[in-house]
């Protein structure tokens, strides 16, 4: 479906959604927009709070209890010591805790004991693999092009990666955006920083793109179109792509602005042409790597456009050379003026033997045939961007259609949020670092609306529920905050803390409101039974990488190592029409974060348990339960080896014979918490029975398989799957 299309259905969807406008009222007046909440300055003002009592640890506690003591709603009790470290561990880090990490917070009785664990965790380098993956959910990563030409991104890797490594760093997030917006035009003071840089801007370059059969210059607006889309989602909490036709019929956004940010990213370069499948495409920028990069990406590109005239040399030399062992003087003479560069040096030279000539041919036409056998290796690179020669302001166009140029609009920003009639773009640049700058310029810029963006995406991913629960739009058609004042005061920290954001996640995660049970209270629920206000925590579903990453973990499978490429083993085309002999691979021990992503071909994993659409930013991936899950997790392979793995860990392990220490050992793998006695007399009597059963068919190794069904069926239970 082309981006036109799916403009037009957005547009409506929009229409049908959004609340009634004035008739005198121009909604795509940026001055008169800044009235919108989310346009406004940050406004902190502390609540005022008389029930709380000893209940409150922090700020952000006095402002859920405010909003409670309004609807006369007590929070919910504390989490148990168990549900709460078990949380914790999946969200920062997305795996659980082992039963040693359990125990030793569960014997800690230091005030500041959870405070320990917190800390840990935020220095943890699986904290970034965790918290990467939300990020690379918006950058709408992935290992391939999808779309109708589904090529393989092979170097989208070092992408991944970089992301991981500055999440972990803590990066500021104002130099966390500058890197990815404008990272390959930022001075460096060594090739390793330049490098990492670069890998950065990738984020302009790894979109999903339409290649075949593309006008260059439709192909030109639709990838600025797909950035601009990207951007203003991510960074800005606004759907921009509506003002590519039009004024925006919802949002502060008149066509001009639209077009003023396209002239940025148009000035911008992320295609090229290249080798691709045997000839030259035009496909994503990539630049050599290192000290020698350049050199070494030029050489093999030089090499790949050079094969077809290898080829013919080959084919031609190969007559010459028939030519000659056969006596064809006239054929061989009428090739060499034809073709000289497919003869050698020794067979033009008539005064040499016969044999001679012979001889320095065939050499040549090995050497030939060695080239084309031996064709060099991939150098090391990377989906960089870089300015094009010539930056321009860009055209409005009419209707929104690329080869209808109107009137020229000088590159800027959108005016909504902006303090600064324009912005000042240097002669010979595309402006995206000035772009970058102003998406975190608090003062004249949008700043302060990027940091309400992130932090309510932080909460979103800590609470289950952002403050703005549309947290993709914070726009006419999105949502208002269920907790404005909240909102603003944790911008403002993240501001105030330099953009940190393991500063404002700790400021979350050691509050009160984090602590709650998920405990259901028939009252609350009358009154707020969408739990707008957090009477309680939501009980939330693990997503697809922490479902895998704790399976493997409970099993003793799971590489905590970090990972490079996992695609490369596949072709060029990830994907074709028809059969495709090699497909991505999910078998690889490694955490999930880093199993490739191949756009048209996700793993069942990540299709069956809402996995990020990989074509679009995703800031909240749905949350369903449906019957598929429960087939998936009955039937998948990874599952019923993990449950094996598992059963024997726990057999072998000589320090638990007895069969009822072997339920409270599989409980406490799988759940890290201890049966009731009912139920471990309940799994003691389904693995006795099942062995039993097994020993008489006469299968093999009944214990293990007995035990693996236990394993199986704990996998399948909603209190393994879910989040108390």
């Amino acid at each position: 479906m082309s981006n036109r299309i799916l403009h037009g259905l957005a547009c409506a969807a929009a229409l049908i959604a959004a609340p009634s406008q004035g008739a005198d009222l121009n909604p795509s007046d940026p001055v008169a927009g800044r009235s919108h909440w989310a346009f406004r300055p940050l406004a902190v003002t502390r609540p005022a709070v008389t029930q709380a009592g000893d209940w409150s640890r922090s700020p952000i506690d006095d402002f859920i209890m405010a909003r409670l003591e309004v609807a006369r709603l007590r929070p919910a009790a504390d989490a148990s010591p168990r549900a709460l470290i078990r949380r914790l561990y999946f969200q920062l880090i997305g795996i659980p805790p082992t039963s040693e990490e359990v125990r030793s917070f569960l014997e800690d009785q230091r005030p500041d004991a959870f405070e320990r664990v917190v800390d840990t965790l935020l220095r943890s380098p699986q904290f970034g693999e965790r918290w990467g993956r939300h990020w690379l959910d918006l950058a709408r990563y992935a290992d391939s092009n999808g779309l109708d030409e589904n090529f393989l991104f092979r170097e989208a890797w070092r992408y991944r990666n970089w992301v991981i490594h500055a999440v972990n760093a803590n990066m500021p997030f104002d130099r966390f955006v500058l890197e990815q917006i404008a990272g390959d035009a930022l001075p460096f003071d060594s090739t390793e920083q330049r490098d990492q840089q670069r890998i950065a801007a990738g984020f302009l370059v790894v979109g999903a793109k339409v290649l075949l059969g593309n006008d260059p210059m439709r192909q030109r607006m639709e990838v600025a179109d797909e950035q601009i889309d990207t951007i203003g989602r991510t960074f800005l909490g606004l759907t921009l792509g509506c003002a590519r036709c039009h004024d925006h019929k919802f949002e502060p956004v008149p066509r001009a602005d639209y077009y003023a940010l396209a002239g940025i990213l148009t000035s911008t370069q992320v295609m090229e042409q290249r080798h691709m499948l045997g000839e030259q495409r035009v496909m994503e920028r990539l630049v050599g790597l290192g000290p020698d990069g350049d050199v070494l990406n030029a050489s093999y590109e030089k090499y790949w456009r050079e094969v077809p005239m290898f080829k013919e040399r080959s084919k031609q030399a190969k007559s010459a050379l028939e030519f000659l062992e056969k006596g064809d003087a006239d054929a061989f003479k009428a090739l060499l003026e034809k073709q000289p560069d497919a003869v050698s040096e020794g067979a033009k030279n008539l005064t040499l033997p016969v044999e001679k000539r012979v001889e320095s041919q065939k050499s040549f036409v090995a050497e030939l045939n060695d080239i084309l056998a031996k064709p060099p290796k991939i150098p090391p690179r990377a989906m960089i961007p870089s300015d094009v020669d010539a930056p321009a302001d860009e055209a409005i166009r009419l209707a929104g259609q690329f080869d209808r140029p109107g009137e020229r609009v000088p590159r800027g920003f959108l005016q909504v949020v902006s303090r600064v009639a324009r912005p000042k773009i240097p002669d010979g640049k595309s402006g995206r670092m000035e772009l970058a700058r102003w998406m975190t310029d608090v003062e004249s810029g949008a700043g302060q609306l990027t940091a309400r963006i992130l932090v309510n995406r932080l909460w979103h991913h800590l609470l289950g529920r952002g403050i703005v629960r549309t947290v993709d739009n914070f726009g006419r058609t999105g949502e208002i905050p269920s907790h404005p004042e909240l909102l603003d005061y944790l911008a403002r920290e993240l501001i105030d803390s330099g953009w940190s954001i393991k500063a404002v996640v700790r400021k979350i995660v050691l509050s009160r409101t984090f602590a709650m049970s998920s405990a259901h209270n028939g009252k609350a629920h009358l009154i707020d039974p969408d739990n707008h206000l957090l009477w309680r925590a939501h009980r939330r579903r693990l997503d697809p990488e922490a479902l895998r990453d704790a399976m493997l973990r409970a099993a003793g499978q799971l590489d905590l190592s970090p990972m490079d490429s996992t695609v490369w083993y596949l072709g060029d085309q990830a994907t074709a029409v028809g059969k495709n002999e090699v497909r991505r691979r999910t078998d690889f021990p490694c955490r999930t974060v880093y199993l490739p992503v191949i756009r048209n071909d996700l793993p069942e994993l990540f299709q069956v348990f809402d996995f990020a659409d990989p074509h679009s930013t995703t800031g909240a991936r749905p949350q369903t339960t449906a019957a598929t899950q429960g087939l998936f997790m009955l039937n998948d392979r990874m599952v019923m080896d993990a449950a094996e793995s598992l059963a024997r860990r726990i057999l072998a392990d000589n320090r638990i014979p007895a069969p009822g220490a072997r339920i409270d050992k599989m409980f406490d793998l799988i759940l890290n918490t201890p049966p009731t006695d009912d139920e471990r007399e309940a799994f003691l009597a389904f693995v006795q029975k099942s062995e039993k059963r097994l020993t008489e068919e006469g299968g093999t190794e009944p214990a293990v398989r007995a035990w693996s069904m236990a394993c199986h069926a704990m996998f399948s239970m909603s209190r393994f799957q879910f989040l108390e």
